[in-house]
């Protein structure tokens, strides 16, 4: 099985931490091996999955991109290259995790990027399931860090601003020189109440497919607000379940 899943969203929707909460499942699943790539300039899912946050690549890129930082052009700079992603990448008990970091400075990164792609092409081949965690504008996937994407996760809250940054997201994405395959709408934070009449209406109206909502959990919201991580939930929680179910669709 090959599975790559972008999240996106609007920040404070908790695309992080659904990110986290997949890479959770999967390995509960036995499915694997799993890479989680942090590409959210915020740079939290380390801390969501309970883990150390490694070097960014943007600090890879920056010093390869400098005059004195640089090794030497052709093979010697793409070796040197795949030898730096290689030492950012955190090995964790049942999944690996790279961090992208901060975006680019002023800069021509172009020759750069271009070894870094061919160079995280190289290594994501080497997992059955990708998770990317991305910012709402997805500057990693605009730039190609990967090439193919399977789900594209759109997350939002039943609110206006969320729903709006995911009608921007799905827009966005039709733009980007990369295979999508599915774009997914995912409601998180659902009350007793529902998503309500206009979010659902707007969400029907997007071309998207609407996976199960989440629902609003005070737990998983008090592990967030002390930089607990997903793997200390325990088994019933609700939105584990949730993501559980989402989960046993896709395999």
């Amino acid at each position: 099985m090959k599975l790559a899943i972008a999240v996106a969203g609007k920040g404070g929707t908790g695309k992080t931490t659904l990110s986290a909460l997949l890479v959770r499942v999967f390995k509960e699943q036995g499915i694997g091996p799993i890479l989680a790539v942090d590409a959210d300039p915020n740079s939290t899912l380390a801390d969501a999955l309970g883990t150390e946050t490694g070097r960014p690549l943007a600090e890879i890129r920056e010093e390869s991109s400098s005059a004195e930082g640089a090794p030497a052009s052709g093979m010697g700079r793409a070796r040197a290259i795949d030898d730096e992603i290689q030492r950012s990448l955190v090995e964790a008990d049942g999944f690996d995790l790279i961090t992208m970091g901060r975006g680019e400075g002023p800069r021509c990164y172009c020759y750069v990027n271009t070894l870094l792609r061919k160079s995280l092409s190289s290594l994501t081949s080497n997992y059955n399931v990708l998770v990317l965690d991305n910012e709402a504008g997805m500057e990693h996937l605009s730039r190609r860090t990967t090439d193919n994407i399977d789900l594209l996760f759109g997350v939002l809250n039943p609110t206006v601003p969320s729903l709006r940054a995911v009608e921007r997201v799905v827009a966005l994405s039709r733009e980007l020189p990369v295979n999508i395959a599915r774009r997914v709408a995912v409601v998180n934070r659902v009350g007793a109440e529902g998503t309500g009449e206009e979010i659902d209406r707007r969400l029907e109206g997007l071309d998207v497919e609407r996976f199960a909502d989440i629902p609003q959990d005070d737990e998983l919201e008090r592990l967030g607000a002390v930089a607990g991580d997903v793997f200390s939930l325990p088994d019933d929680n609700p939105a584990l379940a949730a993501v559980r179910k989402m989960v046993k669709g896709l395999i």
